[in-house]
């Protein structure tokens, strides 16, 4: 201790500050993303531990042509899983059986037969993804803080971290979270190598990145949108000495760039040292034919012209509305503010505040056009790139304007400031605070006011409510519940036997398999959230609102599932039913 004392005391004032911003940094990412992160599970990830599982027991047979998954290879979230899978059922690898159905929930029961719960799996994947998303972070934190003051940086960086929306996602198991940050710090890096450092290491991180991203989801192509931006302020910057020989030089560094990103590509993902071309036609064919013909390849069957489209702004207006809702009014703020940037009068900040303003705004935007106009279900968290981008400059803007407030209203503008951007980040905080556990179902006050009580997309939050609820009332676990969303979302809570509510049961044409399942099951579970949303619900939960719940679960004012008790439905709900 005495040594480690007289380290730190005899370290350079700059060094200590570097170790305090990042220790800051690093305390305030973890404290809002650890506590409780296995209390609840949402819709898509029991899917993502079935596939990791697969990719994992690829690895473990060296049949590396199997790790894929079409159009969004989400190759980084399988590396996570399987590094959890190393470290809490290793032995998975070797039992022999093959590739389980991943559509079919196969791996939920095989690893509770053999004395382990997938939770845990859960819980282990999406610790190993918050350090790895704790990583992204402070790198970059440190590709901004080339650009602005360490602690204006932090700052930026702090806003931009609690975002409810992108705060929500960077703690489940998803690919969304990682994809924002790959994205800028490839950009950030392109950024800092074009306008401040010309070391080859800053294009390497970029385009490894760009890598990446890919490696994660295909659709992170968009940031395609901002490089060739900053290109182009690149060329514009150089003009003076000649445009032909600016083009070609920029020509070359984008090819080195593309190297990198193809090099990384190809040494992070197994399939693509056996099977190359199956790889990218199971990615790519997969995620033109979703996004122009709106299904995969195994549905469409091939990539015919005719039926391509890429003209839906409906979906655009979606995704901006999504925007629109889910960010703070202090976020919203900050973007405003943020449009000074170009406008900037402190001469050494005129171009990093440009070349800041255009790369996060243009990103921003590709990535809502992109997914807006793509066919297909585009769900809000297809965009998370968008909301760090705009938290980004949100947290720019701040800066600038209370830069500006302070030098004109005050006698003290260092205090002012420092007193206001630590406001700003407590409201930020408390935006996303005020909807923990899951903070994605965050809603502006606006939003709310209006009405809208539910969430733009409910991800299964509150069917552990109904699934607790359950556990603890007497013989559960020999009891069965038939729960919309029921894989994960509710079983992974409930002791007894889950069966998932098929949706097509309520079409008129499968009455019977409807039915036979509420009939055979102890406890039924209505999701209102969602599909209290879809008309093609109205009918049946019409018809079993006549019903006496058993209990009803409320988040912030809505009621997010009913459950009912099999035994004590009237028989006039049967009739009913059977007549749909």
């Amino acid at each position: 201790m005495k040594n480690a004392h007289v380290i730190i005391r005899f370290m350079p004032l700059n060094r200590k500050k570097d170790i305090l911003i990042y220790a800051a940094l690093i305390i305030a990412f973890l404290i809002p993303r650890i506590p409780k992160i296995d209390s609840f599970v949402t819709l898509d990830e029991p899917s993502w531990l079935s596939q990791g599982a697969n990719f994992y027991y690829a690895l473990g047979q060296r049949e590396f042509q199997n790790t894929v998954y079409e159009y969004q290879p989400a190759v980084t979230t399988m590396w996570i899983i399987s590094f959890a899978m190393l470290a809490y059922f290793p032995e998975y690898r070797g039992f022999g059986q093959g590739y389980l159905d991943y559509e079919k929930g196969k791996l939920d029961p095989f690893m509770i037969e053999r004395g382990y719960d997938p939770l845990v799996l859960l819980e282990y994947s999406r610790l190993t993804q918050v350090f790895v998303l704790l990583a992204l972070f402070l790198l970059l934190y440190y590709l901004l803080q080339r650009f602005i003051p360490k602690l204006s940086a932090a700052f930026v960086m702090l806003f931009a971290a609690f975002d409810p929306f992108h705060l929500g996602h960077s703690r489940l198991l998803t690919h969304e979270a990682m994809v924002s940050f790959f994205v800028l710090i490839s950009l950030m890096a392109l950024a800092v190598y074009l306008v401040q450092d010309r070391k080859i290491i800053y294009l390497l991180i970029s385009g490894a990145a760009a890598g990446f991203a890919q490696l994660s989801k295909s659709s992170a192509i968009a940031m395609l949108g901002a490089v060739g931006v900053l290109l182009l302020m690149q060329l514009f910057q150089e003009r003076g000495e000649g445009l032909s020989r600016g083009f070609i030089k920029n020509t070359k560094i984008f090819l080195l760039w593309l190297v990198f990103l193809a090099a990384t590509y190809f040494i992070f993902w197994p399939g693509m040292w056996v099977a190359p071309g199956k790889m990218l036609y199971e990615v790519y064919g997969n995620a033109f034919s979703y996004a122009l013909q709106g299904a995969r390849l195994k549905i469409t069957e091939d990539l015919n012209v005719s039926r391509f489209s890429l003209s839906n702004m409906a979906g655009v207006w979606e995704m901006t509305s999504v925007l629109l809702y889910r960010m703070t009014p202090f976020t919203w703020l900050g973007i405003l503010f943020g449009f000074s940037l170009p406008f900037t009068r402190d001469r050494e900040l005129v171009r990093p505040n440009r070349v800041l303003f255009s790369l996060l705004l243009t990103n921003a935007i590709a990535f809502i056009l992109l997914i807006g106009m793509a066919q297909g279900r585009n769900s809000p968290h297809y965009i998370l790139s968008s909301y760090l981008s705009l938290n980004l400059l949100a947290g720019l803007g701040w800066l600038s304007f209370l830069n500006w407030l302070a030098a004109r209203f005050s006698s003290k503008p260092l205090q002012f400031q420092s007193a206001g951007l630590i406001m700003a980040l407590l409201f930020q905080a408390w935006g996303a605070f005020s909807s923990f556990p899951y903070y994605f179902t965050y809603r502006s006050p606006i939003l709310y006011s209006a009405g809208n009580a539910y969430p733009n997309f409910p991800y299964g939050e509150g069917l552990e409510l109904a699934a607790q609820y359950l556990a603890e009332l007497p013989g559960a676990k020999d009891s069965s519940v038939l729960s919309y969303y029921g894989r994960g979302c509710f079983s992974y809570y409930y002791p007894g036997e889950t069966v998932g509510f098929r949706p097509y049961w309520i079409d008129g044409a499968h009455t019977k398999d409807l039915l036979s399942a509420i009939q055979s099951a102890d406890y039924l579970v209505i999701y209102n959230a969602a599909q209290g949303q879809s008309e093609k619900y109205e009918k049946y939960l019409a018809i079993l609102s006549g019903a006496q719940p058993l209990h009803e679960v409320w988040m912030d004012g809505a009621k997010y599932a009913t459950i009912y008790k099999v035994d004590e439905l009237p028989q006039n709900i049967y009739e009913a039913l059977s007549n749909l």
